[in-house]
């Protein structure tokens, strides 16, 4: 009897062993950086793999990390686990590259849509907060980080040394609920003339003007303008109103559009004075997609994906040259180095844009307008020469390169305010100036 039960005792034992001996053997470490990044959506720049997200070593409170992955709030990641993950491990924290700003972020994480761990409002110099969860059972897991309540300006965040046990899965899937299939929402417009575009126009006195009347419907079609003042003219071919206006006041001009299918008109009215920018601007803006990447043919190519694609039809007028035209202070780029300005302090253009005057005449000639970007500090928000000290300089290069709008941000003036914190200049609204015609304010992220 006893004999029988030692040997049961034994195979339960050695079944036991060989179960906990096959679960080790089945165990997997896989590591976020591993995993496809494209899914992550952020408030700036990309994800970096084993990198901050402006592209340094990860580096929390003094502490360099070699594996994790930067990014900036607001962001998110979902990962599909299927019940194949057991735990999951991370230190967070806020990049050491932001030093000399005030950011702010708390990390969280979501199991099957449940909140199950958070870091606690986590601020710069903090040193990285440890994260380990029980995923037993867990099908989705999302990483968020959200901004700590005083904005995302500067939050570089990180996830390091983060990775998910599993039971036997050597790779996981991310996933993104944002549509990756490009669709149009917007119907057909009709092959009969429609005038799209802003209804009223405003100009100072003597400054360039430039006003694209635009129609929706089939080519060829005939523009009319009828009551223009004097100094005005248009192109009866495209519709492209220009000139100069000497006398100040208010004009009624009658636009009509014609094609093979019919006629349209509408009432026009030209401000000539003070109040200017009486409609909000609508266009592209190069930031959102190139970021610091940005150059003259991307610049072009965007204007020219404009009037292809019949949007400049429907209205849309501007192609805006955000920030990284400039040259940088310290980009390891030696397309983003060089002389700031020349020897009467005139700012010079990197070498991805050189002649300036040629690409806004480019622009130009599309029947569009073009923007410009620079900060009233020293510095622009991405590091590159601002316009602090040679204001006069800088708005004669613009005017003189024939640009018709400037996004004027906030970023590194506070510093030079007396008084004035310098985390608190990043969260003061951006002013854009168009060439004498247009003043505009909008946020910065």
């Amino acid at each position: 009897m006893n004999k029988i039960i030692t040997k049961t005792v034994l195979i339960a034992c050695f079944l036991a062993i060989k179960m906990l001996a096959g679960d080790a053997l089945l165990a997997q470490t896989v590591w976020l950086d591993q995993l496809n990044l494209s899914n992550v959506t952020q408030g700036y720049g990309s994800p970096g793999v084993n990198r901050s997200v402006d592209g340094k070593r990860l580096t929390i409170a003094g502490k360099t990390f070699e594996r994790g992955v930067g990014s900036h709030s607001v962001s998110s990641l979902i990962v599909l686990l299927e019940g194949k993950v057991k735990s999951f491990s991370a230190l967070t924290g806020i990049d050491d590259e932001v030093n000399g700003n005030d950011p702010a972020a708390e990390f969280e994480l979501y199991a099957d849509g449940k909140k199950i761990w958070t870091s606690g409002l986590m601020k710069f110099g903090d040193a990285a907060k440890p994260c380990n969860v029980n995923l037993d059972g867990v099908k989705k897991l999302e990483l968020v980080v959200t901004d700590g309540g005083n904005g995302n300006n500067f939050d570089h965040v990180d996830w390091v040394d983060t990775k998910f046990e599993t039971r036997g899965a050597n790779s996981l899937k991310t996933y993104s609920p944002v549509p990756t299939e490009p669709y149009i929402l917007t119907p057909k417009a009709s092959d009969k003339p429609k005038i799209t575009g802003a209804k009223v126009f405003g100009v100072r006195p003597g400054s360039p003007f430039q006003f694209l009347v635009t129609a929706t419907g089939i080519r060829p079609m005939k523009f009319t303008a009828k009551g223009l003042p004097k100094g005005l003219k248009i192109n009866s071919k495209t519709g492209l109103i220009i000139g100069k206006l000497s006398q100040a006041g208010t004009y009624s001009v009658a636009l009509s559009a014609q094609n093979s299918k019919g006629v349209a008109k509408r009432e026009f009215r030209i401000v000539c004075g003070d109040r200017i920018s009486l409609t909000p601007p609508m266009g592209w803006n190069s930031w959102n997609c190139f970021a610091n990447e940005v150059s003259a043919d991307k610049v072009k190519r965007a204007a020219n994906a404009l009037v292809k694609s019949g949007l400049i039809n429907h209205g849309w007028t501007y192609v805006n040259v955000d920030d990284f035209w400039e040259n940088h202070r310290d980009s390891k780029d030696s397309t983003l180095r060089g002389k700031f300005r020349d020897e009467e302090g005139y700012i010079i253009p990197n070498v991805r844009f050189g002649d300036m005057k040629s690409l806004a005449d480019y622009v130009h000639k599309l029947g569009l307008k073009i923007g410009l970007y620079s900060s009233p500090g020293p510095w622009t928000c991405g590091g590159c020469a601002g316009s602090y000290g040679y204001e006069k300089q800088d708005a004669e290069s613009y005017a003189k390169w024939g640009f018709d709008y400037l996004k004027y941000d906030w970023c590194s003036y506070g510093n030079v305010i007396n008084g004035l914190p310098g985390n608190n200049a990043n969260k003061i609204s951006s002013i854009s100036y168009n060439g004498g015609n247009e003043i505009n304010t909008q946020p910065r992220i």
